[in-house]
């Protein structure tokens, strides 16, 4: 997992200034994105393509610096600190989000969301899980602009314990999760042993075998070299997970209807361009992991279901509404 050096924090950190977007001396608008795993990982290449693509089309009027490797702070800070207009723009997991909207919680049950095409039906583009929880962050006065839902793509388990290929390989086995009660109650009905950490602490967690595992999208685990610390790989698939590209309502206010259009527009056209990488770094993970020595198996999805099914009925009882969208996209 890459670190950052503390130069390089300094550094960032000498660009904050009193706030986030500020004005150079010709006038352009100048914003900060915060994002916490390296620059390979393709949130991060999602971001850097948004960058590209608001510079190209305001001429340079509104520009975006991308920091990764939680250089402007932790994915948890994101939000908040967007909220005070200290960052303007921060790639946030949608587990994240529940603190400020509860019923995002949905998407994190498992087994919910099991295929990219009923994944796409739901927020590619305008889709309607995207649209409906934009409408909730913009007008929930939170002093948030949701510009997007990006993915992070469905979830493996990684571990250096033992093999996975049943539901009662998992008993016992402490594992990083999101700091989620969805995420925790799950684990924990599977018997293992969940420890909420933000990600940037996973791998020297794994390091000093404080913990044994990890879950996370495969290109994730991937672009942050899982193989150094886990010897086993789990295609689990036990959960899509998304994230959010929230923007401070103040940042937004200071640029022109005009650059509001091209910032919102360019955020979708990343956005589309950040799921096809996703999806092609997915692909590549597995041969890349494996190749480095990790033992893959495929476990037995439906034992995993069915001892975690009252978990998984109840959690669904909690958004009726939401069910009903995901339903209509099947």
């Amino acid at each position: 997992m890459k670190k950052t050096s503390i130069y390089a924090a300094l550094l960032a950190c000498s660009l904050t200034f009193a706030g986030a977007a500020f004005q150079t001396a010709n006038a352009a608008i100048v914003m900060r994105a915060g994002h916490d795993s390296p620059e390979t990982v393709p949130v991060a290449k999602g971001l850097a393509k948004f960058a590209d693509l608001v510079n190209e089309r305001t001429k340079g009027e509104v520009q975006i610096q991308v920091f990764n490797n939680g250089i402007v702070g932790s994915a948890s800070d994101y939000a908040v600190n967007c909220q005070l207009g200290t960052l303007d723009i921060g790639a946030v997991n949608q587990s994240v989000m529940t603190s400020f909207i509860p019923d995002i919680e949905a998407v994190d049950i498992p087994y919910l969301i099991t295929t990219y095409e009923q994944a796409d039906k739901l927020f590619a583009g305008d889709g309607p899980l995207t649209k409906y929880y934009t409408e909730e962050i913009n007008n929930a006065g939170l002093n948030l602009v949701n510009l997007d839902v990006w993915e992070v793509g469905f979830r493996e388990f990684s571990n250096s314990t033992r093999e996975i290929n049943t539901a009662d390989d998992i008993a016992g086995i402490r594992l990083r999760v999101m700091d989620s009660q969805v995420h925790q109650g799950f684990w924990k009905a599977l018997g293992a042993d969940p420890v909420a950490m933000s990600w940037g602490e996973a791998y020297t967690a794994l390091q000093q075998k404080a913990i044994d595992g990890v879950e996370n999208a495969i290109s994730v685990l991937d672009g942050n070299n899982i193989n150094e610390v886990n010897n086993y790989l789990a295609m689990t698939d036990h959960n899509y997970s998304a994230i959010f590209i929230i923007m401070s309502a103040q940042t937004w206010n200071k640029l022109t209807p005009e650059q509001q259009k091209i910032v919102a527009d360019c955020a979708k056209e990343a956005g589309v361009y950040q799921r096809e990488e996703q999806r092609r770094q997915a692909e590549a993970a597995v041969n890349n992991l494996t190749s480095k020595g990790m033992k893959l198996t495929h476990p037995d999805k439906a034992s995993i279901e069915a001892k975690v099914a009252d978990f998984l009925k109840e959690q669904k009882a909690k958004y009726p509404e939401i069910m009903k969208i995901i339903d209509a996209a099947k």
